[in-house]
């Protein structure tokens, strides 16, 4: 599926995303990798809504929160996350 079809369902909560237009997984993963800040910062505020995490997303997590041109609070927010995937898989 196209990565702007993904997307736009950022813009809801978690709770009303309706999983036959994809898998939260993908939106989530189409958020974080997308090239600006708003989405990213959408995908984790969905991350934190609950929407499950696994390595490729702790991965895509990393990866934002070393980017030095986003805010703050989403890096340390998605580092957060990143870190707790990491704490709970081992």
């Amino acid at each position: 599926m196209d990565a702007r079809a993904l997307v736009v369902h950022l813009e809801s909560p978690l709770s009303a995303f309706a999983a036959s237009e994809g898998s939260v997984r993908d939106v989530v993963l189409a958020g974080l990798n997308w090239p600006t800040e708003y989405w990213a910062a959408l995908a984790v505020v969905w991350l934190g809504q609950g929407a499950p995490v696994d390595s490729e997303i702790a991965s895509a997590l990393q990866v934002l929160a070393e980017k030095k041109h986003y805010s703050q609070s989403v890096r340390h927010r998605a580092f957060a996350i990143a870190r707790r995937f990491e704490k709970g898989a081992s």
